[in-house]
């Protein structure tokens, strides 16, 4: 496994503690920016990513599958797919990351819950990840429920 590999993998394992969450669908996106000011950019109108040398600032191809927004995306080890989608009252975010393993294809499924903590979504709005913010649900009060 490289060192990008490695790094990437340990991101993933190592969430956030808490995310903002930017709902920009009339510019065509989604800004997902962490406590570590990393920011991921959800691209919903079919425009390509640019590739960025900062992994601090990442651009990922999503689309709208009914109330989730889902990407498809090259993982540390093969695929990878990630999936966002607000609770049924809005007052949580799940984050939900599908990663394929190696050759043998078995996949590794890891969940994200974010507790909202800004004001909540308007009306109507359920249906995107659109909370001003979210901070990670903890048992222990040190890390998100996986």
């Amino acid at each position: 496994m490289s060192d990008e590999e490695r790094q990437k993998m340990q991101e993933l394992m190592n969430p956030a503690n808490r995310l903002t969450v930017a709902d920009l669908t009339d510019r065509g996106e989604v800004d997902l920016t962490d406590d570590q000011e990393r920011k991921l950019t959800l691209i919903t109108d079919g425009r390509k990513p640019t590739k960025s040398k900062d992994a601090n600032n990442q651009e990922v191809t999503a689309h709208w599958s009914g109330k989730q927004l889902a990407t498809d995306e090259k993982g540390p080890h093969g695929k990878m797919s990630r999936t966002y989608e607000l609770s049924y009252d809005g007052t949580q975010l799940y984050e939900t990351l599908n990663i394929s393993m190696g050759r043998s294809s078995s996949t590794l499924m890891v969940r994200y819950v974010y507790d909202a903590y800004g004001p909540p979504p308007a009306a109507g709005s359920a249906s995107a990840p659109a909370a001003a913010g979210a901070a990670p649900t903890t048992p222990t009060g040190s890390a998100p429920k996986q």
